[in-house]
């Protein structure tokens, strides 16, 4: 179990275990499987020292918790897995500072194009039949944006139910697994460069099988 911290401090501590996007990235794989630094190192592209670095600073304000070590050529390798999920609550990115952001999302976005490249170069994204894409250009006011919001933010924990539901059943033996992402996305687009008419009917373009 993670350890807590005191509740005055629980900005803080987010704000710094997600300043840097590099931890952000070692978040994302350590939430999917365990790691070592040395491995998360190779899969970044990116040198020991700093791998470790943040590694630490990681497990400093309980993000992830060391779960093997292995001696690997006299040394000892360690092993560490996610004891937080990679995405911030709304209430958390609110308060994260405003320069910190795109660090952020730039990171969370990296991990979504890779996601979805793999898949489609590997030729898994259009395997099954009943997988799903859309987008949605919207025009909306606040309460709509907030409405939005709020839907994807139910959405994320009744995803989270079924994974933990699926879970079980795969321990039990029930189903084999199949690994899978669900990638959400709601932001602010720029204005057009020109002024267009904005049809009533909001238009939808889905790719979504039937």
């Amino acid at each position: 179990m993670p350890k807590t911290r005191k509740r005055d401090g629980v900005e803080q501590i987010v704000a710094k275990a997600f300043a840097h996007p590099l931890r952000v990235r070692i978040l994302i794989i350590l939430n999917e499987r365990v790691a070592s630094p040395n491995l998360l190192a190779q899969e970044l592209d990116q040198s020991l020292n700093l791998v470790a670095y943040h590694v630490r600073v990681l497990e400093k304000y309980d993000c992830i918790e060391l779960v093997d070590t292995k001696q690997r050529r006299g040394a000892t390798e360690h092993f560490y897995r996610a004891t937080r999920r990679q995405f911030l609550s709304d209430a958390e990115w609110s308060r994260m500072p405003t320069v910190l952001r795109p660090g952020l999302s730039g990171a969370m976005l990296k991990a979504v194009f890779d996601d979805i490249e793999e898949a489609v170069r590997s030729g898994t994204f259009d395997e099954i039949g009943d997988r799903h894409l859309s987008r949605v250009p919207m025009v909306v006011d606040q309460k709509g944006w907030t409405d939005v919001a709020g839907l994807l933010s139910e959405t994320l924990d009744r995803l989270l139910k079924i994974q933990a539901e699926a879970s079980e059943r795969i321990a039990n033996g029930d189903e084999p697994g199949i690994l899978s992402k669900v990638e959400m996305l709601h932001f602010m687009s720029p204005d057009p460069e020109t002024e267009v008419e904005v049809d009533p009917e909001v238009e939808v373009e889905s790719a979504a099988s039937e």
